[in-house]
């Protein structure tokens, strides 16, 4: 293997460098079998899915005392087995699954190596296996990694395809001077972004232990969201972010704290549909201000608080100014820490990402995907929520500093309960005579 080395891009730069702030900035996901594995076969697609990736076979090396940038160097010796582990199950359960991923979770990575590593899981119930994997966020944003993942198997009833080609394209430096030629917008979304007041004074905001916990919805079928998003006049986006708000509130209820308005920061992907992960652009992908209403009682109008905080952010050029902000000032460590503390730790009280998954299931080692879940990082917060639509059903996936949240698991419950609620007073409403 050749010792290629190359600087870390600013904005991947300034995800490796959030790690020194006790809460790693990396992703976990969980895709569940249909069946017991043959696992030599399961070794060998996932190697074969990733081979086209460089960054899968390359590790962080940073300078003393941060002075020069980090760079990426081939892994000395690389060994694809030396990523990737097995383990069985105490007990056939989902809470077993659960105590074992928030255990990986909470290990340190190996940076003498990629940051990146599959863990294959034996033992569930019906003798299912599921794949863990965790990936560091300077190898890129979620949107893609997840892509990834998911093009390690094929849809059911496809033939198999080869990788598609990592791509060498515009960069997103490109896009933003395309996107923010309207100066007089720029300047509204800067403003909105790097002006806004600090967030509420939750529970949500206190000091963190530095260890995780990780906790995931029930399934809810996609259907019976979209149906609820016609009732409201909103999208599915509205009822599901409406929903954790609802949540939200009720667990501050729960804690005896006033339920107050918060502000969540929101992933928005910047990346074109067309442009897969590459060795370029890790992360493409803007941060945007949401406010949450958690103040709201009615569930009806935290849809509608949503809808139109939603629409606010379209119109906004918000995500790309600061992708900009990171991208110009990501490679020094202190300016790191001051926009994590100035973006994320006082303006915002948790994490919201949404991500569409494959409609269809997919298909690895000669099974089918059943299901599939993920944590994104919270991003030098407390808490937060990750949602994920896959093969007709969605899961919210909640991870949380102990000392924030010792409850994840209630949140996940009731995000659920939340979005059943509404689905059964949008329903009652349609049934109700005329003047009800």
């Amino acid at each position: 293997m050749s010792h290629q080395r190359e600087h870390l891009s600013p904005v991947d730069a300034a995800w490796y460098r959030m790690d020194g702030r006790g809460e790693p900035a990396d992703i976990g996901c969980v895709m569940v079998l249909d069946g017991p594995v043959n696992e030599l076969r399961l070794r060998r697609a996932l190697a074969d899915g990733l081979a086209p990736y460089k960054r899968f076979h390359q590790r962080v090396v940073d300078s003393k005392r941060h002075v020069a940038p980090p760079r990426w160097e081939d892994e000395p010796s690389f060994s694809f087995d030396a990523h990737v582990a097995a383990r069985t199950l105490d007990a056939p359960t989902d809470d077993a699954l659960q105590a074992l991923v928030t255990k990986l979770m909470n290990e340190p990575l190996d940076w003498a190596r990629s940051p990146w590593s599959f863990t294959i899981v034996h033992g569930l119930e019906r003798g299912r296996a599921a794949i863990f994997s965790r990936l560091h966020h300077c190898m890129g944003d979620g949107f893609a990694l997840l892509d990834v993942l998911m093009e390690l198997a094929e849809p059911e009833g496809e033939p198999p395809t080869p990788p598609p080609p990592v791509a060498h394209r515009p960069g997103w430096l490109a896009e933003a001077g395309r996107l923010a030629h309207d100066a007089a917008s720029v300047t509204a979304a800067a403003g909105h972004l790097l002006l806004a007041p600090f967030d509420s004074d939750t529970p949500l905001r206190g000091k963190r232990s530095g260890r995780r916990l990780l906790a995931c919805s029930a399934p809810v079928p996609v259907e019976r969201v979209k149906r609820t998003a016609r009732a409201c006049g909103g999208t599915v986006n509205d009822v599901l972010a409406a929903a954790l708000a609802g949540a939200l509130r009720r667990w501050f209820v729960e804690h005896g704290a006033k339920a107050e308005r918060i502000r969540a920061m929101v992933p928005v992907n910047l990346r074109p549909p067309d442009v897969p992960m590459d060795d370029v652009h890790g992360n493409w992908f803007g941060l945007v201000l949401l406010d949450v209403p958690t103040d709201l009682a009615q569930r009806e109008a935290r849809v509608a608080a949503i809808e139109r905080e939603m629409n606010r952010i379209k119109g906004s050029k918000e995500a790309i100014v600061s992708l900009g902000v990171l991208a110009a000032l990501g490679r020094s460590p202190a300016v790191v820490d001051h926009i994590v503390d100035d973006l994320f730790a006082r303006k915002a009280s948790i994490v919201i990402t949404n991500v569409a998954g494959p409609r269809k299931r997919l298909r690895l080692a000669g099974h089918a995907v059943r299901d599939m879940w993920f944590w994104s990082p919270p991003c030098g917060l407390g808490c937060g929520a990750s949602i994920l639509s896959y093969a007709g059903n969605v899961r919210v996936g909640i991870r949380a500093d102990s000392a924030i949240m010792p409850d994840p698991g209630a949140v996940a419950r009731w995000f659920v309960e939340e979005l059943e609620a509404v689905d059964r007073g949008v329903a009652g409403e349609a049934a109700a005579p005329t003047g009800a």
